[in-house]
């Protein structure tokens, strides 16, 4: 739990995806603020229509303690209404647009900003496509955007990317000399865990993502990611640390290394020394000089 500023429009979004769920009334974290229970159907009601709350509680920031990862999303794309994402993520098909004949990264990023059967391109707020450099050596794969690279639209950003800058620093990269991305370019609602057919859908998308930019080497970073590119159940303490020659569909078998996503790192500090290794592994293979472990 931490105390979070939210403006008019946070807290209208929350308030009707809860709304959607099927819940009536609104819980606040500071009790004092309602005399009685406020129905979410009149606080969302039009303006033109008489509620009980005043509507000057939804005015300017509220401080209040929330949920580390509440749900952000917008109720309809272009006026029309839309499922609540549970029932979206299970009406997912992954027989979708197919993405092999896309033949150029800006195609790429266009093709799935107009990929309409994707429940999760509702939910987001921005799609998060790449960063860094597209003709890099190093392709760096994370999990799934988080609500600061959601709210961007950039991976890898917030405390998880500043470590992440910092342990690139460590062996002589940066977001110049690598090409950043994530398994899945959208966030699921929530922070939740996607479903078996979102990442079915969108796998594709990555495979295709990793043939366009025709890296060398690819860092995998964190369970998620590991899991789907090795096709293993394992965890990453046993994927990480192993050099694996993986094919991303076009033949190519591409020397691939999985280690810890940063956000874990900054949940488990100790296990850094393990991450340090991995990128030494990453610097030999590069002919980078390394610092000693810089890593934070």
């Amino acid at each position: 739990m931490s105390t979070q500023i939210y403006d008019r429009n946070d807290l209208i979004a929350m308030l009707r995806y809860q709304f959607e769920i099927g819940i009536d009334e609104a819980l606040l974290d500071f009790p004092d603020a309602l005399a009685s229970p406020v129905k979410l159907s009149e606080l969302l009601a039009p303006t033109n229509t008489t509620v009980d709350c005043p509507e000057k509680m939804l005015e300017g920031p509220i401080t209040g303690s929330m949920p580390e990862e509440e749900i952000k999303q917008g109720p309809s794309k272009n006026g029309q209404e839309i499922d609540s994402p549970d029932v979206a993520a299970r009406s997912a098909s992954p027989k979708t647009a197919d993405p092999s004949n896309i033949t150029s990264l800006a195609d790429l990023r266009a093709c799935l900003e107009g990929l309409d059967d994707c429940p999760l391109k509702y939910t987001a707020s921005n799609l998060c496509f790449a960063d860094g450099n597209p003709g890099a050596r190093v392709m760096v794969i994370g999990e799934v955007p988080g609500r600061d690279e959601d709210r961007m639209g950039v991976p890898f950003v917030g405390f998880a990317g500043q470590l992440l800058d910092k342990m690139l620093a460590s062996i002589s990269l940066d977001r110049v000399s690598t090409y950043l991305t994530n398994i899945l370019p959208w966030r699921p609602p929530g922070n939740r865990k996607p479903t078996d057919e979102e990442i079915a859908m969108l796998t594709p998308w990555l495979f295709r993502h990793v043939q366009l930019a025709k890296p060398d080497f690819i860092l995998l970073l964190g369970g998620a990611a590991a899991k789907l590119v090795f096709g293993s159940q394992d965890g990453i303490l046993k994927l990480r640390g192993k050099w694996r020659d993986t094919d991303f569909g076009d033949g190519v078998l591409r020397p691939t290394l999985a280690s810890l996503h940063p956000a874990y790192l900054l949940r488990s500090p100790a296990q850094k020394r393990l991450a340090f290794d991995d990128l030494l592994m990453l610097a030999s293979r590069l002919n980078l000089p390394a610092a000693d472990n810089k890593s934070g």
